[in-house]
């Protein structure tokens, strides 16, 4: 099995243009990744910053993408009971327009009648 390498260029900023000393936040990220085990291999000077190429080996990394979990089963279909279904209404009684429940017709309609 091949081994496994990680390489990172990091961007240290100096405290003044030209200068070596590093500011704050820098100093304390280059510390930190050499506690953690990251190796300084090379290092490039520009005016307002360091560029640090860093570099650690060990074993691969766990798997970033994990695979997606199987589909629930499908749901049951929903019952009517009593206080189920649909349109039933809430604790306000059922649904209505803003005019309030439509009128019913309670007269039957009118039989033409027949000429006699």
């Amino acid at each position: 099995m091949a081994e496994y390498r990680e390489v990172v260029h990091e961007r240290l900023y100096v405290k003044v243009p030209g200068g070596e000393q590093l500011r704050k936040t820098s100093a304390g990220r280059l510390k930190y990744l050499l506690a953690t085990g990251w190796r300084e291999t090379q290092r490039w000077q520009h005016p307002e910053h360091i560029t640090i190429r860093l570099e650690r080996t060990g074993h691969a990394p766990t798997m970033k993408i994990l695979p997606k979990p199987p589909a629930p089963p499908p749901r049951a279909p929903r019952q009517g009971g009593p206080r189920g279904g649909f349109g039933r209404g809430g604790p306000r009684g059922p649904r209505t327009g803003p005019g309030g429940p439509r009128p019913q017709e309670t007269q039957a309609p009118a039989q033409p009648q027949a000429a006699g």
